[in-house]
């Protein structure tokens, strides 16, 4: 079933749509803290630090995949609002046959650079450095089943669906518990097993995802004369993808070099830091639903023509994320320690963790307001403002954490670089906002 953004009360509208997302959003994250906390108490906190170590370039490959992603949803988004559907079959159609191949191209690079980028270029520790290669390789190899999911999502998203993905995500997490449980304390495979149950559940959601559009959706079940690769539709998504997936890759590159720096202070800020980052990743669900809302409103109603009804939706976004965000914080503060106790760290390593974990909380409204903001202006097309807001991001984050690292601040140099970084990212998002300038920025 479609449903047009371009209708409705907005702020009714926007959280109806934000909260399956949220769903999917927990699902997600729960099937990977699944894996963490397996593979933590199960394995060891080593082995759980040599996930974590591969964490920041999986990001990094994977923000090509969402990337493409965002670019099909929003492309789509303002197709749908002004009532193209030529343009929309022709879209999915190109976006389909790019990604197909641009997974398979990222897989190969997976496998070829594994070990340069796990041994030479982060510097993994000798305990953790083959854990790392496995579960970087095997990974890998399922990026075609993510990119399938993000684009179908992205598709679904445009038409105003944002509940499939909880039924996507539902098949995921099952799935992957369950072959958590099987393959690394059954089977005894330890991170190759948590590796290998992450790509099966990530295939089930794929499959899933593609059966849902084509029942919910049956005339993009395309027939064979109607794949079409149309040049000027994918160069369409990728003017709005690429700087997306620029800014996701600078910020991913960013915490890759940030992540050596953590590597240089030891195991105990290696397995804080990653268990620090699956709970900050449960405090970002309801920002980063919104961000996915607004986006997605945006594009219909600019498609429409109807900026005051962004700007309505907008206000009310703001209001929305941050009473959530409060709430997350508050929560964060009286429970957070007992969430990264589940993934079995102590001593050192618990008290980096949790000081960083306390310091993102305190500063999360900036996050909040910098991440509706943005997924706004990507909404309407304006996706450069926010590739520069993430690149001076990473720019402050790194050359204060680096600065700060040769001082006797030390290793907390990871978490006080965070709040500068964030309140300038959010200035420049709010200040392009308030300009109006997004407003010129449609792709018809």
């Amino acid at each position: 079933m479609e449903k047009d953004l371009t209708k409705g009360t907005e702020w009714k509208t926007i959280l109806l749509f934000a909260i399956p997302i949220m769903g999917s959003n927990l699902l997600q994250i729960g099937y990977n803290l699944a894996d963490s906390i397996i593979v933590g108490n199960f394995v060891s906190s080593t082995a759980l630090g040599a996930i974590g170590v591969t964490s920041s370039t999986i990001w990094l490959l994977l923000n090509i995949v969402t990337g493409i992603g965002t670019g099909t949803s929003i492309t789509l988004s303002q197709y749908f609002g002004a009532k193209r559907e030529k343009d929309i079959e022709s879209t999915i159609s190109t976006v389909l046959i790019f990604s197909v191949i641009t997974s398979l191209c990222i897989t190969a690079f997976c496998f070829i650079f594994a070990r340069f980028i796990i041994w030479n270029f982060l510097g993994t520790p000798a305990e953790m450095y083959e854990n790392s290669y496995k579960y970087f390789v095997i990974y890998g190899s399922g990026m075609i089943f993510q990119m399938i999911y993000n684009v179908v999502y992205g598709i679904l998203r445009a038409h105003g669906n944002s509940k499939g993905s909880l039924i996507f995500l539902l098949v995921a997490g099952i799935l992957n518990v369950a072959l958590d449980l099987l393959f690394v304390v059954v089977f005894k495979w330890g991170v190759s097993g948590a590796a290998l149950a992450t790509i099966i559940s990530q295939a089930g959601s794929a499959i899933a995802s593609v059966i849902y559009m084509w029942r919910l959706f049956p005339h993009l079940k395309f027939k064979r004369s109607q794949w079409v690769f149309e040049k000027e539709k994918l160069i369409i998504v990728l003017r709005l993808a690429v700087p997306i997936i620029l800014q996701s890759s600078v910020i991913a590159f960013g915490f890759i070099l940030l992540q050596k720096l953590i590597n240089s202070f030891g195991p105990a800020s290696i397995e804080g830091f990653v268990a620090m980052n699956k709970a900050e990743q449960l405090m970002h669900i309801p920002s980063n639903a919104f961000n996915v809302a607004i986006s997605n409103f945006t594009g219909h109603n600019i498609g429409a023509k109807q900026t005051d009804r962004i700007k309505k939706g907008y206000r009310s976004t703001i209001i929305m994320g941050s009473a959530f965000c409060i709430v997350m914080v508050i929560f964060t503060f009286f429970y957070g320690k007992n969430i990264l106790r589940m993934f079995n760290i102590t001593d050192e390593a618990m008290i980096r963790g949790s000081e960083h974990l306390y310091t993102v909380a305190a500063f999360m409204i900036f996050s909040t307001i910098n991440n509706i903001t943005g997924g706004l202006l990507q909404g309407a097309g304006d996706v450069k403002v926010t590739t520069i807001a993430g690149f001076v991001n990473l720019t402050i984050r790194l050359v204060t954490a680096y600065t700060m690292a040769t001082t006797a601040i030390n290793f907390r140099s990871i978490y006080f670089s965070l709040p500068p970084a964030w309140i300038v990212a959010c200035l420049i998002t709010v200040t392009r906002y308030r300009s109006g300038k997004w407003k010129t920025k449609a792709i018809s």
